[in-house]
């Protein structure tokens, strides 16, 4: 699973919500928040990539992001 799919995947409880709220927050804004940022970091991380150079000693940096995107899709 990537993490995008893995954060649409977490559904919480109602326990869950409950205790989140007793601390004075909302769980299912937070996960709202949470898929929000690792879509804005796939996309800024796919704009590094596309204007990364790909030879020779950054080809080592260009596969890590690569990697990454793929974790973020």
């Amino acid at each position: 699973m990537t993490a995008i799919t893995e954060i649409k995947a977490i559904t919480p409880t109602a326990n869950a919500k409950a205790v989140v709220a007793a601390k004075g927050a909302d769980i299912n804004a937070l996960m709202a928040l949470a898929l929000i940022r690792a879509s804005e970091l796939k996309v800024t991380v796919a704009q590094i990539i596309a204007l990364h150079p790909s030879g020779g000693g950054d080809a080592a940096n260009l596969t890590a992001l690569n990697t990454l995107l793929g974790e973020l899709v």
